[in-house]
């Protein structure tokens, strides 16, 4: 069913593609005509088209979801999903189509998963090919682990010398008196 063919009380599919995805399902509170994307005034023309011949109009939704309405404007009306905010958000008026969407969302993160391995690898060898080709590299990343070394040997000395500190202070401190009965 296309976001045009969709009535009052039909479920409608939120799925955000955020850092954490999640799913709402709610409801269409309402939704406008078909109409142009085009402001009054501009020609309604896409590709030689019109746009009211059928092509490239548009509708606005309202769904209402735990009791907030949230309206969804400029949606294609003949589709029956779209990519919105910037492609961050997939709605849709057909739950085969939202599944089809978070099946694909699923396997592309397994797939990357897989790669994990082997893009830590391209990261390791990727160094020593930049050493190899540019010595201007090499020279400022052995400097680095230079630094990184003495910082590691003076953090390790600095811990020795409060450890002595702290036995120089126990040593250096008076013994508790105790009472003779």
């Amino acid at each position: 069913m296309d976001f045009n063919s969709l009535g009052a009380g039909q479920p409608f599919y939120i799925l955000q593609k955020s850092e954490k995805p999640t799913l709402q399902v709610g409801t269409v509170k309402s939704k406008s005509d078909p109409k142009s994307p085009y402001q009054v005034g501009q020609p309604a023309i896409f590709n030689g088209l019109s746009a009211m011949n059928g092509q490239n109009l548009v509708v606005d939704i309202v769904v209402n979801v735990n009791g907030s309405d949230i309206p969804f404007n400029n949606l294609p009306f003949n589709a029956e999903y779209t990519s919105y905010n910037n492609g961050t958000t997939f709605v849709s008026s057909t739950r085969e189509a939202t599944l089809h969407a978070v099946d694909g969302m699923i396997q592309s993160s397994k797939k990357a998963l897989e790669q994990v391995d082997y893009h830590k690898t391209v990261l390791v060898e990727g160094e020593k090919m930049l050493e190899t080709l540019n010595p201007r590299y090499k020279e400022e990343k052995d400097r680095d682990r230079s630094i990184r070394s003495l910082e590691e040997r003076q953090e390790n000395t600095d811990r020795k010398l409060d450890d002595i500190l702290a036995i120089l202070q126990k040593l250096d401190s008076p013994a508790p008196k105790t009472k003779n009965p």
